[in-house]
């Protein structure tokens, strides 16, 4: 038996009902192929890895992993502040990585040779919401927020970039995560703005989005993919999260075929997927895929083999090729609306 590989995530803390979904994703994938007689004849078992979104935690955990010799892949990382330095200490071990989250540009831009991600990047997904919000809802003065953090910071330069580019006017914010109270800075927000960009987890934008009236603000936001979160997004905010708008980096689920096997297995198992999940399971089932591929569980062979993937079909539905920065092909964004106590699919962009 070895431990077919470690998953990464905030799984306490503000985060944490979103990663306990990427990790149960894991736990999934795994099942199924140890139903199946495991990988090479070995049965898999999943080592999880709390980074709790913090770089220095992350650090200690990802040296933990890389230690045990039995782990042979890593999903890894929703938060880029933490993936980066992570990918770092996995690559020295020549673990290899793939991130079911991590947008940052800076996360593949390093060409680490064992570092991967399925998700989209900030250059697409922030120039997405831009073209969203200038294009569809007209919104020609805009409220830019983030954290400042490595991911929210990113994504919130991109969409400015975008924003600009297209003719709007561009205010930015920033404000800390962790706070509760975001109205002396609301306050100060021009009343004639149009829209809020929120490139914010879903905690703080949910205060934002129940704060706004509080200081006479009345629009609409659109928010980034940590917000893709129904309890902590939809449900912490109320009814003041009703027609705002995130973008997310899957289609519907419930609307792809190809998934619909693992939409049904994984909400028996664990309740309603409404987040990063898909992605970690694609992922997941890529470094099994790749370790069967190898024929051993080397690190190096399997590191070598999950880049040499091409056009692995999932999940999803749609092919898997990792590029040599670690990047998989394509750009295209989903837009969501909030509708009651859900996410509607309004709008797919693809960034160009």
């Amino acid at each position: 038996m070895f431990h077919g590989g470690a998953v990464g995530a905030p799984l306490t803390g503000p985060l944490a009902e979103q990663d306990q979904e990427v990790a149960n994703a894991v736990r999934l994938a795994a099942q199924e192929w140890n139903a199946k007689g495991g990988v090479l004849g070995k049965k898999i078992e999943v080592l999880a890895a709390d980074d709790q979104g913090n770089p220095q935690i992350g650090l200690a955990a990802a040296e933990k992993a890389a230690a045990d010799a039995a782990v042979v892949g890593a999903v890894w990382g929703i938060t880029s502040v933490t993936c980066i330095p992570v990918s770092e200490i996995l690559h020295k071990s020549n673990l290899v990585l793939i991130s079911p989250g991590c947008t940052n540009p800076k996360v593949t831009d390093r060409k680490l040779y064992n570092t991967n991600r399925v998700c989209a990047r900030d250059d697409a997904q922030g120039p997405a919401a831009a073209m969203f919000a200038v294009q569809e809802l007209k919104a020609k003065k805009i409220a830019v927020f983030d954290e400042g953090t490595t991911g929210p910071k990113g994504g919130a330069d991109e969409f400015e970039k975008r924003a600009k580019s297209l003719g709007a006017k561009v205010l930015r914010y920033q404000v800390r995560a962790g706070d509760k109270d975001f109205r002396p800075i609301l306050g100060t927000v021009p009343k004639d703005v149009d829209l809020i960009s929120a490139s914010l987890w879903a905690p703080e934008a949910s205060l934002i989005a129940k704060q706004l009236p509080d200081v006479g603000l009345d629009m609409r936001m659109i928010g980034s993919d940590g917000q893709f979160e129904t309890k902590d997004y939809i449900e912490a905010a109320g009814a003041a999260a009703e027609s705002n708008y995130v973008t997310f980096l899957v289609p519907d689920m419930k609307k792809v075929p190809a998934g619909a096997k693992f939409v049904q297995s994984f909400e028996a198992k664990y309740g309603p997927l409404s987040s990063y999940g898909p992605l970690a399971y694609e992922a997941a089932n890529i470094i099994m895929e790749a370790v069967k591929r190898a024929g051993k569980t080397d690190r190096i062979a399997v590191r070598d083999a999950v880049r040499a993937i091409k056009d692995y079909r999932g999940a999803l539905g749609v092919p898997f090729s990792f590029d040599d920065k670690g990047d998989v092909a394509g750009g295209a964004i989903y837009v969501y609306q909030v509708k009651g106590a859900g996410f509607q699919q309004v709008k797919t962009i693809v960034v160009k």
